[in-house]
């Protein structure tokens, strides 16, 4: 039931609302949900920052070995 939901659920009318800074990070190897699923999300999100990573999946967090420091540059911000 959590597969079909996920691949059937649409909530990119409400990802819209959101209103606060958002960084929405992706890899282009990703074989769960594509970079372009990524990109869309941040296409969505008025004030979005969108890094995606050459060559990395979907555990991006944990293969980037800058991800820590990506996030935390994003809040500095």
């Amino acid at each position: 039931m959590q597969a079909t939901a996920c691949l059937t659920h649409n909530a990119l009318d409400e990802i819209s609302k959101i209103q606060c800074p958002t960084f929405v990070i992706g890899g282009d190897n990703d074989k769960i949900v594509g970079s372009s699923s990524s990109c869309e999300l941040a296409n969505h999100i008025a004030q979005s920052k969108l890094k995606i990573y050459n060559g990395l999946g979907h555990s991006t967090y944990e293969e980037a070995k800058d991800f820590n420091s990506q996030v935390l540059s994003f809040f500095d911000n």
